[in-house]
């Protein structure tokens, strides 16, 4: 399972590979179609490195779909002219969807999810969506969620049937008013246009929870939901190594305990290693849309344009995945985490699907100075 996304006028027929409203040869009216059945019609295998393709030997396959649209496709494994070129979906815990983000985000969350089996999801079921918008800065910095991307799966869910009085979306910053973060973050439009608010965190029920040595508040909120959509900001952190699925979650803790956490570096990452156990199993949704590099997690970082998104219903793979594309050391906690039986957190051992691992790895800019960050 691939897709091939054209923009057609249905009048003069003309493609585009981009969204476009209205021909602007003919003012025809455009259609979306979408091809999933490919072929490979070409191949060129490449033995050069570079920056943004580090792993070689790869290929470079065209494809043709059933309309005859053709786009490349970069992968590990070796085809031959006339094979069929198929993405198998996978329900595993250990799986992990790799989607590229081709101009369509709608697409992108689709893709995602069905390749992971897909979602079951009732009429009636109430939906939890945990996004990053802690921080009082834009999404194009690569600091919080991708407005885009919130908009796509607001969307997909709507699709489905979900009514928006039972879709939750929430947040709470440590760091400044959850208000003055919504303004900056450029997400208010796409909150307008749903008629959904962001519910902060801070102001909810929380709740004690105990894991191994440590004691959570966690927000009542997480346990409120039959689906929870983790929604990180896929950056680099000089703290932390990485922030993805695991810190995430760290905002359903109370400010007290995420203070009383933080005091103690050390403690702090076993204490994330214990999170996900907490709380019910949930979908994990990665921004790697424009996601940060360097010194991140907020302002001394700088956007990595990644130009992906991954879907997991397992946080450790979804995490270890992630690390192993941007080069980078596997995060302690992740590690630890699946030491304990969390989930896998070897990245060979991961079942990636939409694309390889190898296939989509790239340098970024490392944290200067962090003691657990050195090229993988």
């Amino acid at each position: 399972m691939v897709r091939v996304i054209r923009w057609v006028c249905e009048k003069c027929k003309r493609k585009w590979i981009y969204p476009v409203a209205t021909c602007i040869y003919c003012t025809g009216h455009i259609k979306k179609a979408v091809g999933r059945k490919t072929k490979v019609i070409g191949n060129t295998k490449v033995f050069v490195p570079c920056p943004p393709h580090p792993i070689i030997p790869y290929n470079v396959l065209i494809l043709k779909d059933e309309h005859g649209n053709k786009m490349p496709k970069k992968t590990m494994r070796d085809y031959k002219v006339g094979d069929t070129y198929e993405d198998a979906p996978s329900s595993d815990e250990k799986a992990v969807a790799i989607v590229k983000v081709k101009y369509d985000f709608f697409e992108a969350v689709d893709e995602a999810f069905e390749l992971i089996g897909g979602l079951k999801l009732e009429p009636k079921a109430r939906i939890l969506i945990k996004p990053n918008i802690s921080l009082p800065m834009a999404s194009y910095l690569g600091a919080v969620t991708n407005e885009k991307l919130l908009d796509a799966l607001l969307i997909w869910l709507l699709g489905k049937g979900i009514k928006k009085e039972n879709i939750t979306i929430a947040e709470q910053s440590f760091f400044a008013p959850l208000e003055k973060c919504i303004e900056k973050s450029g997400i208010q439009e796409t909150l307008d246009k749903h008629g959904i608010k962001v519910t902060d965190i801070s102001k909810a029920e929380f709740i004690e929870k105990k894991e191994r040595e440590f004691t959570f508040k966690a927000s009542k909120l997480a346990y409120q939901s039959d689906l929870m959509i983790n929604l990180p900001v896929i950056k680099t952190d000089m703290y932390l190594g990485l922030d993805g699925a695991f810190e995430n979650l760290v905002r359903f803790l109370s400010k007290e305990n995420f203070e009383q956490l933080s005091a103690d570096k050390k403690k702090a990452a076993h204490a994330l290693a214990a999170l996900p156990k907490i709380f019910p199993k949930f979908i994990t949704l990665g921004d790697g849309s424009i996601g940060m590099q360097g010194n991140g997690p907020a302002e001394y970082g700088e956007p990595g344009f990644f130009n992906m998104v991954f879907a997991a219903r397992n946080p450790v793979a979804h995490d270890a995945a992630v690390s192993r594309i941007l080069c980078l050391p596997t995060p302690p906690f992740v590690e630890l985490a699946g030491k304990l039986g969390m989930g896998e957190y070897d990245a060979g051992r991961i079942i990636a699907v939409g694309n390889e691992i190898d296939a989509v790895r790239r340098e970024v800019k490392l944290p200067t100075g962090s003691p657990i960050m050195k090229k993988a």
